[in-house]
């Protein structure tokens, strides 16, 4: 039988719901993550929890973190409409939309 690694640190976040989905994400990539913080309070405090990875999953869940964060960063650009162009005042000048 194999002797279990020891889990290391791998981020903070902040609130449980939060803590879930990072250590879902990672469990999901057969990682076995798990979430260290204090227990939820009666109060709606946001809390700061410790995601933890077994010691030879390291660089693998900092890459599968890396990449969502950059997948998501593509798809807040995706949302945007295209580059502002100039356009003709009554004038006949051009000025850009937006007052730029």
């Amino acid at each position: 039988m194999e002797s279990a690694q020891p889990l290391v640190y791998l981020t903070t976040v902040v609130g449980t719901v939060a803590g879930q989905l990072v250590v879902g994400r990672l469990q999901a990539e057969g990682i076995a993550a798990a979430a260290s913080g204090p227990p939820d309070g009666p109060y709606p405090f946001p809390i700061e929890l410790d995601v933890l990875v077994p010691a030879g999953d390291l660089a693998r869940a900092k890459e599968i973190l890396l990449a969502d964060a950059v997948e998501a960063s593509f798809d807040e650009l995706g949302g945007r409409s295209a580059p502002r162009r100039a356009r003709r005042t009554p004038t006949g000048r051009f000025r850009r939309r937006g007052g730029r």
